[in-house]
């Protein structure tokens, strides 16, 4: 488990968490929906954050962003919000601003490289190396407890599939 420690706004008197994943696996494109493999993975994910009390989801415009969390959002109507996709994470911070999401729990989806940069807009630093291009499978929870962050990083549900096998398996 990894422990860093920073200042960041926050009301006064609550404890806000970010639930911070990389999108699940998806077939290869621009839009790229979630592969089968994927799609199980958002159900491992549903079934890990189902009991998070979380309040908001927000995700960028692609399909496999809003795919990775369906499971939950769906389950539970949970308000989803679109954040525009930039590698400086601006506007997803004025999102959750706009939306006064401090003090509650939200889930952020979005894609790998994005990653680093949201993890920093929310008051921590996590090296972009750490997260190789074939792992799906981790979770960020960031908690800001009255302003002091930290930050625990997790690996939730299936292993990640090698990249050579994303077709369906064969059926009999």
């Amino acid at each position: 488990m990894l422990l860093i420690t920073a200042c960041h706004k926050t009301l006064d008197n609550s404890v806000t968490r970010f639930f911070v994943v990389r999108h699940a696996e998806r077939y290869p494109g621009f839009e790229g929906s979630l592969t089968w493999y994927g799609r199980q993975r958002a159900g491992d994910l549903m079934r890990l954050l189902e009991d998070s009390s979380i309040r908001r989801i927000y995700v960028s415009p692609f399909a496999r962003t809003l795919q990775t969390a369906d499971s939950l959002r769906l389950l539970q109507h949970i308000d989803t919000v679109y954040y525009t996709a930039d590698t400086s994470a601006k506007a997803l911070l004025s999102a959750i601003e706009a939306h006064a999401d401090y003090g509650k729990n939200s889930l952020i989806v979005g894609d790998a490289e994005m990653i680093p940069a949201i993890l920093q807009k929310l008051g921590v630093h996590y090296d972009a190396s750490d997260i190789p291009d074939s792992v799906y499978n981790l979770l960020f929870e960031v908690v800001n407890d009255h302003g002091k962050v930290s930050l625990h990083a997790l690996h939730y549900g299936r292993p990640s599939m090698p990249p050579d096998t994303s077709s369906a398996p064969a059926t009999k």
